[in-house]
C-alpha cells in the first residue's frame, strides 16, 4: 500500500511540474497573443503572475542581469526541487499513517467481531449444553436411576412402604427393569415376605427372560428349602420348592441332595414314626390325602431324570418310588393311580423293589375286585349269597393259598380282612406285603370282609368260614357281625343228630352289655334250627 502512495505522490509532482512548465510557455507568448477584438479575455493567475514579475524586472536586460537571472532561476529551480522531496517524503508518511490507521482499525473490527462470535458461540453452547443436561435429566434411563436409587436408600432405612412405591414408579418407567424387579424383591426379603420375593423374581422372570432373576429366585427357593429342613418342617412343600429349583436350573448340583434329605426327613422316622400315612384318607368320600401332590412331585422327577438322566437323580427317583418304611397306609381310591405311576418310573429306572412293589399292589387290586359282589350284595343284606360263594371253587383257592401262606403278598393272622377303603404296604426284610385295615384299624369303613383261614378239616373236608361286619352305626358303640361257615356238624333229622356238611350263620351283636349270638344250623337246608346264646 505505501509503494502505490508513493508512486501516486510521484505522479502528482510530475503533474505539477508540467502545469509550471506550460505556464512559462503561456508568458513567454503573452504578448504576441491578443484577444480578439470587442473581447477581453480574463488573465490567468499565471499570467498575472508573470506580468507582475516583468513589472518588477524593469532594468535593462544586460549579461549580468542575464547571468544572475540564470543563477536565480537554477536556485529557485533547486529550491522548488528540494521542496517537492520534501512534500513527497511529507506525503508517504502521511499516507504511512493513514494506512496504519486503517490497519488498527480493520485488525479492531476484527477483534470486535471475533469476540461478538465468540461470545455468541459461548451463549449458544451455554444452551446447548443446558438444553442437553435438561433432556438427559429427563430421559427414562435417568429418571429410572434416580427411582431405584430412591428404592435402594429407603430399603436401607426401613421404610419400606415408600421404598415399595419407587420400585412400582421404576417399574411404570420401565416395565422390563431387572434393576427394579430385585429391588422390590430385596426389599420383601428385608421384610421377611419370601413368598412375595419369590413372587415378584419370577413375574420378573416371565417378562424380561433375565437369568440373574431366576437364579436369585432359584436362591430364595433354595433358602427356604434348606430353612424348612433345618426347622423340622420339611413337607412335600418342600420337595415342591427343590423341584422348582432343579426344573429353572438343571445342572444345579445341590438340589438333588437337597432332595435326598428331604426325603430322609419325610420318611426316614424312627420306629414309633414307623407308619407313613401320606396316601390315607380318613375319610375315602373325601379326597383329604397328600397323594395327588405326591404323584404330581414323582411325574415332575420322573420327567427331569428322562430330560437329564443322572445316577444322583436316578437314586433320589427311586427313593420317591418306593416309599421305603414299614408300613405304608393306601386308600383304594389311589391303589390304581400308584401302581400306574410305579410302572411309568419302572420303564425308565427298571428298579426290582419297584418291580415286587408293582406286583403286591396288582395282587392287592385283584383280591378288591374279586369281593366286590359280595360286597354289593352284603350290603343289601343278601347273606344268603355267601352260601354259593364259600362253595365257589376261587374262593377255596384264595382260602388255601392264605392257610398255606402263599397268598402272594395277602398276609394276615387267623383271618385276613377286606375291605374297599384302606390297604397298608407292610415292607420288612427286603420283602414287601399287603392287607387290608378291619373294623378295628378303621372305624369309618363301608364294611369288612374277613377270610377266615384256620386250617381245620371235617371228615376230610377243608371248613370254609366267612364273615361280614358293617358299616358302624350310630355311636352306640355296638356293632354285628355275621359269619357264614361250611362244615361237618351235627344235623337234627326226625329227633337224632346226623353229623353232615353244611351251612350255618351266625349273628353276633356286641354292646357295652356283652356279646349276644343267633345261630342257625342247617341253613337254608331241610333240616334247618336257630339257637340264642
Amino acid at each position: 500500500m505505501e509503494h502505490n502512495n508513493s508512486n501516486l505522490a510521484k505522479k502528482q509532482v510530475q503533474t505539477g511540474i508540467s502545469v509550471v512548465e506550460k505556464q512559462t510557455s503561456d508568458v513567454k507568448t503573452a504578448g504576441k497573443d491578443k484577444p480578439a477584438e470587442g473581447k477581453k479575455s480574463k488573465p490567468t493567475s499565471g499570467e498575472k503572475r508573470v506580468e507582475t514579475k516583468e513589472k518588477k524586472k524593469a532594468k535593462p536586460v544586460t549579461a549580468e542581469n542575464k547571468i544572475k537571472q540564470i543563477s536565480g532561476e537554477k536556485e529557485k529551480a533547486s529550491g522548488d526541487k528540494k521542496g517537492r522531496a520534501e512534500s513527497q517524503e511529507e506525503f508517504e508518511n502521511r499516507m504511512r499513517r493513514r494506512d496504519e490507521a486503517r490497519a488498527l482499525r480493520r485488525e479492531e473490527r476484527r477483534r470486535r467481531v471475533r469476540r461478538q462470535k465468540i461470545a455468541i458461540a459461548a451463549g449458544a453452547g451455554a444452551i446447548v449444553v443446558t438444553a442437553a443436561a435438561l433432556c438427559v435429566f429427563c430421559m427414562p434411563s435417568m429418571k429410572l436411576s434416580r427411582t431405584l436409587a430412591k428404592g435402594g436408600r429407603y430399603t436401607e432405612q426401613s421404610d419400606y412402604a415408600n421404598a415399595q412405591s419407587a420400585y412400582e414408579k421404576a417399574l411404570t418407567i420401565d416395565t422390563g427393569s431387572v434393576e427394579a424387579y430385585r429391588g422390590m424383591a430385596d426389599n420383601y426379603v428385608a421384610q421377611g415376605n419370601i413368598q412375595e420375593a419369590k413372587q415378584i423374581l419370577y413375574t420378573g422372570w416371565e417378562k424380561t427372560q433375565d437369568e440373574g432373576l431366576l437364579h436369585y429366585y432359584c436362591v430364595e427357593l433354595y433358602n427356604e428349602a434348606v430353612h424348612e429342613i433345618n426347622a423340622g418342617e420339611c413337607t412335600l412343600a418342600t420337595v415342591d420348592k427343590c423341584l422348582q429349583v432343579l426344573e429353572q436350573e438343571p445342572d444345579n448340583p445341590d438340589a438333588p441332595g437337597l432332595l435326598g434329605t428331604c426325603y430322609e426327613r419325610l420318611f426316614g422316622g424312627t420306629e414309633e414314626e414307623a407308619v407313613c400315612s401320606l396316601f390315607f384318607d380318613a375319610d375315602t368320600a373325601q379326597d383329604t390325602c397328600s397323594y395327588a401332590e405326591y404323584d404330581t412331585l414323582v411325574r415332575r422327577l420322573l420327567a427331569l431324570y428322562q430330560a437329564n438322566p443322572s445316577d444322583t437323580l436316578g437314586t433320589v427317583l427311586k427313593q420317591y418310588a418306593v416309599i421305603d418304611m414299614p408300613y405304608v397306609r393306601i386308600s383304594l381310591p389311589h391303589l390304581e393311580a400308584y401302581r400306574i405311576l410305579l410302572t411309568e418310573v419302572n420303564s425308565a429306572v427298571n428298579d426290582a423293589r419297584i418291580t415286587e412293589t408293582m406286583a403286591c399292589l396288582a395282587r392287592a387290586k385283584e383280591v378288591s375286585n374279586y369281593f366286590d359282589t359280595a360286597f354289593e350284595e352284603f350290603g343289601a343284606e343278601n347273606y344268603a349269597y355267601a352260601r354259593d360263594l364259600v362253595a365257589q371253587e376261587s374262593y377255596q383257592q384264595i382260602r388255601d393259598s392264605f392257610i398255606e401262606e402263599n397268598s402272594g403278598y395277602w398276609e394276615g393272622s387267623i383271618y385276613i380282612p377286606v375291605s374297599r377303603e384302606q390297604l397298608v404296604l407292610h415292607r420288612e426284610d427286603g420283602q414287601v406285603r399287603f392287607s387290608f385295615l378291619d373294623g378295628e384299624q378303621y372305624d369309618n369303613h363301608e364294611g369288612i370282609i374277613k377270610v377266615w383261614g384256620t386250617k381245620q378239616e371235617d371228615d376230610g373236608v377243608q371248613r370254609s368260614v366267612i364273615s361280614y361286619e358293617p358299616p358302624a352305626g350310630g355311636s352306640s358303640g355296638s356293632h354285628t357281625e355275621y359269619t357264614v361257615q361250611y362244615l361237618y356238624s351235627n344235623v337234627k333229622i326226625d329227633g337224632q343228630y346226623v353229623p353232615q356238611m353244611n351251612y350255618r350263620f351266625d349273628t353276633k351283636v356286641t354292646t357295652e352289655e356283652g356279646i349276644t349270638t343267633n345261630a342257625i344250623g342247617d341253613w337254608g337246608g331241610e333240616h334247618e334250627w336257630e339257637i340264642d346264646y
